[in-house]
C-alpha cells in the first residue's frame, strides 16, 4: 500500500518538527515519519534553548510561526539573559527546560495541528530523473510532491564507550540504515562527525553545599515574541562546580581507554563544545574546567553535569566524577558516550536546501553537519518552507545573511561546508547591530506576512508594538532636557555614552521591553546607517564575477593560504569572496586588479 500526501517529512527531531509545522501552516497535508512518535521532539543532549547566536536562530523560528520558543516558554525551568553587561547585540536568552514538559509540548502541538506521525523506517527512494517519487519504509511506501530528511546523528549512527562500540543514533535506540547507497548512487559526497554526551548523575547524590548557586534572571525573561508571565513553570537555580588535578591525571592516566583517542572514532568533533578528554589534553595547563550542574526536569533527579561530554569507560567516568567536588556520592544514571555518524556536506544543497541532484529533497539539521537543537530547528524551517512553496510551484525563499542568522547559516553552510560540526555565534554574522535577538520579528515579518505564516494573533501584536514604539519615539523626540546652556532631546540622550537606559527611562518615565527595543533602535541608528552602507557596497561587489579565474594561483599578490582556500571555494563573485576567512581589503583589491587585467585581454 502507498500513503499520498502533499509533503513528507522524515525524522522527529527539532529540524523534522519545524519542517513538519511550517508545511502545516501552507495548508498542506503533511506527514511525518519517525522510528518513535514518543520521542519526537525529544532532548536527546542537554535540555536547554538559546545561548550566543544560537537565541537569535530561536526567535527568528519563533518570528516566522515556528514552536520552538513556545514550547520553551512552556517547558523552560530557568531564564537567563547572557552578556548582560554588553550590547544587545551579543546578549541572548537562554533557557534550561523540564525535558519531559518539553517534548510532550511538542507531541501535544503537532496532534493539535492535524500532522499525520506514522512510525516506519525510510529504508530508500524511489528515484527517477532527479525526482523522488516514493519513500520506501520498512512498513510501506509512502509518495508526496516533496521531502524533507532530518535524520539527525541516526545515520549510520554508532554509539561509543570506552571499547564498546553499538549501532545507533541516541542511547537505546536504533540507527537509520539503508540510504548510503542511494547517496552513493548520487554521488553525494558525505562525510563522517562525532558529537558527545556526559554521563547523568542523581540530584539526590549531590552535595549542593560544594557548589556555587546559579539563579535564573529576576525579571521575567520569555524566549517567543507571544510570551506571557502565567506560562513558565516553577522556576529553579542551576549550579556551578569544577573539575581539579585528581580529575585531570585520572582521565590523563586513562586517554588511550576513550573511544576518542583509542582510534575507534574517526570523526571530527565539536571545537566549540569539547569532551572533558579534549579539555585537558588541549589545555594540558589548566588546574580546572568548570561544570555547569543542570536539571533536567522538576519531576526527575536526573542532572545534566555540562561540561564533562566523555566517551571513557564505565569505571572510568566512575572514578573521575567522584574526583570532583559535590560529586563524591554521585550516582550515575546513564553513562557519557560519543555518537559518530554519518553526515552529508551541505555544499551539495543549494540554499534553499534542496539536495542538488534532484528536484524534491530537502534537507536538514545534523544530517548537513550542524550540531544544536536551534541550528536544526532552523533548518527545518527553511527546508519547510521551500518544500511547501514547490508543491505549490511557487518561488523559492533564500534568506539572506544581511538580514538574518537564518541566512548566515544556510550560506556558511552551502558555500563552505563543514569541517567540524557547525555551531552558530554571533561572530559569524557581519551585521550584528541589525540582527539582534530583540528584532527579530521586525526583521522576519515582510516573509511571514508574505507566505502568510503567522497566526492574525501574532500579526496583530507585533502591529501593536510597533505602534507602541513609534510613540515612545515621539515621546522621545519632543522631551526636552537642559544640559548646560545647551537644550537636548531624550533621543539625543540615546546616542550619548554618559546617559544609560537607565537614566534615560528616569527621565521620560518610561520602561519595559518596548522602550528598550525602541532606545538601542536610536543608539544604534548611527552604526546600523554604516552598516547599510557596507551592505550596498557588499551589492556592488556582486559585480565583480570570478567566474574567469580558474586559478587562483595565477593570481599575483595573494597569499598561498588564500589561493589554495579561493581555489576549494570557488566564489562566484567579489562578495562571497570577500566573507571568506582571512580575505582582507587588499586580497579584495588584487582580485579586483586581476579582473580589470582579464577584461583587458578579453578587449583585444
Amino acid at each position: 500500500m502507498t500513503y499520498i500526501f502533499d509533503l513528507i517529512v522524515i525524522g522527529g527531531g527539532h529540524a523534522g518538527v519545524e519542517a513538519t509545522l511550517v508545511g502545516k501552516r501552507f495548508g498542506l497535508n503533511v506527514a511525518l515519519i519517525t522510528l518513535d512518535k514518543y520521542k519526537s521532539g525529544r532532548m536527546s543532549c542537554n535540555p536547554a534553548i538559546g545561548g550566543i547566536g544560537k537565541t537569535h536562530l530561536a526567535k527568528e523560528i519563533d518570528a516566522l510561526g515556528g514552536y520552538m520558543a513556545e514550547a520553551t516558554d512552556l517547558a523552560g525551568i530557568q531564564f537567563k539573559t547572557l552578556n548582560k553587561k554588553k550590547g544587545p547585540a551579543v546578549q541572548a536568552t537562554r533557557a534550561q527546560t523540564d525535558k519531559e514538559i518539553y517534548e510532550k509540548t511538542i507531541q501535544n502541538k503537532l496532534t493539535k495541528e492535524g500532522i499525520t506521525v506514522i512510525e516506519d523506517e525510510i529504508k530508500d527512494f524511489l528515484f527517477e530523473k532527479g525526482q523522488i517519487l516514493s519513500a520506501v519504509g520498512v512498513k510501506e511506501d509512502y509518495k508526496a510532491k516533496a521531502y524533507v530528511l532530518t535524520t539527525g546523528t541516526f545515520l549510520n549512527g554508532s554509539i561509543l564507550i570506552g571499547d564498546n562500540k553499538q549501532e545507533g543514533g541516541r542511547i537505546d535506540e536504533d540507527k537509520s540504515a539503508g540510504l548510503e547507497k542511494f547517496f552513493t548512487n548520487l554521488n553525494i559526497t558525505t562525510g563522517r562527525l562525532k558529537t558527545g554526551t556526559p554521563p547523568r548523575l542523581s540530584s539526590k547524590t549531590i552535595n549542593y553545599d560544594k557548589l556555587e548557586i546559579q539563579p535564573g534572571d529576576e525579571k521575567e525573561t520569555y524566549m517567543s515574541y507571544l510570551g506571557q508571565k502565567n506560562q513558565h513553570p516553577k522556576q529553579v537555580s542551576c549550579h556551578i562546580t569544577k573539575t581539579n588535578p585528581t580529575t585531570h591525571k585520572i582521565i590523563e592516566n586513562n586517554i588511550k581507554r576513550s573511544a576518542m583517542y583509542s582510534g575507534l572514532i574517526s570523526g571530527v568533533g565539536p571545537r566549540y563544545c569539547p569532551s572533558i578528554e579534549d579539555k585537558i589534553t588541549r589545555f594540558s595547563g589548566k588546574e580546572s574546567h568548570q561544570i555547569f550542574v543542570e536539571p533536567e526536569g522538576l519531576n526527575t533527579d536526573w542532572v545534566y553535569p555540562n561540561g564533562i561530554s566523555t566517551s571513557l569507560p564505565k569505571d572510568i567516568q566512575e572514578e573521575y566524577i567522584r574526583s570532583i567536588a559535590g560529586f563524591e556520592q554521585a550516582k550515575i544514571h546513564q553513562y557519557g558516550y560519543a555518537v559518530e555518524y554519518d553526515y552529508i556536506d551541505p555544499r551539495n544543497l543549494d540554499k534553499t536546501l534542496l539536495l542538488k541532484n534532484t528536484k524534491n529533497l530537502f534537507l536538514a539539521g545534523q544530517i548537513n553537519g550542524t550540531t544544536g537543537y536551534e541550528e536544526a530547528g532552523a533548518q527545518g524551517i527553511v527546508a519547510g518552507i521551500n518544500a511547501a512553496l514547490l508543491t505549490k510551484h511557487e518561488d523559492p525563499w533564500i534568506p539572506q545573511r544581511q538580514t538574518s542568522y537564518l541566512g548566515v547559516l544556510v550560506d556558511d553552510l552551502t558555500r563552505f561546508g563543514v569541517s567540524e560540526p557547525y555551531r552558530m555565534f554571533t561572530s559569524r554574522a557581519e551585521h550584528r547591530l541589525i540582527l539582534r535577538q530583540d528584532n527579530a520579528d521586525q526583521r522576519m515579518f515582510e516573509t511571514a506576512t508574505k507566505y502568510n505564516i503567522i497566526s492574525e494573533e501574532r500579526k496583530e501584536i507585533f502591529l501593536e508594538k510597533e505602534a507602541q514604539k513609534k510613540k515612545i519615539k515621539k515621546t522621545l523626540d519632543t522631551t526636552k532636557i537642559k544640559i548646560g546652556d545647551k537644550t537636548k532631546t531624550a533621543t539625543d540622550l540615546c546616542k550619548r555614552n554618559d546617559y544609560s537606559e537607565e537614566d534615560v527611562s528616569k527621565i521620560v518615565k518610561l520602561s519595559g521591553q518596548k522602550f528598550l527595543e525602541t532606545y538601542y533602535d536610536i543608539r544604534y541608528s548611527g552604526y546600523v546607517v554604516k552598516q547599510q552602507r557596507e551592505l550596498d557596497k557588499m551589492k556592488n561587489l556582486e559585480e565583480f564575477e570570478l567566474g574567469l579565474i580558474f586559478d587562483y594561483k595565477e593570481v599575483v599578490g595573494l597569499s598561498g593560504e588564500l589561493q589554495e582556500k579561493l581555489n576549494q571555494t570557488k566564489p562566484k563573485n567579489l562578495h562571497e569572496a570577500s566573507l571568506l576567512e582571512g580575505i582582507t581589503p587588499a586580497a579584495l583589491n588584487v582580485l579586483t586588479i586581476h579582473l580589470k587585467k582579464i577584461d583587458a585581454i578579453r578587449a583585444n
